[in-house]
């Protein structure tokens, strides 16, 4: 199983997060309110859910998923995912 360092892992979390808010990684801060500050509605969270559970490999549920409001809530939630070992074969 690929290991990720939390360095990787917001560096992921910001592309996507950047991707569907179609701003730079760069412009996403880690405290960043998702939806109050950077306009992330529920379609974009949706999308970026799917992306971070391809991406790393891990099946995050959808309600644990939508407590994660920034870029470190997001970061510690994967790494949580990752740390239980719930890897989807892929």
């Amino acid at each position: 199983m690929a290991t990720f360092t939390s360095d990787e892992i917001r560096a992921e979390i910001k592309r996507l997060v950047a991707r569907v808010t179609e701003r730079e990684p760069e412009e996403i801060s880690d405290e960043a309110h998702y939806m109050e500050e950077l306009g992330v509605d529920s379609l974009m969270a949706m999308e970026v859910m799917i992306a971070v559970d391809k991406k790393f490999k891990i099946d995050i549920p959808e309600e644990e998923f939508n407590h994660a409001t920034n870029v470190n809530a997001s970061v510690a939630l994967v790494e949580k995912w990752l740390a239980q070992g719930n890897a989807v074969n892929a």
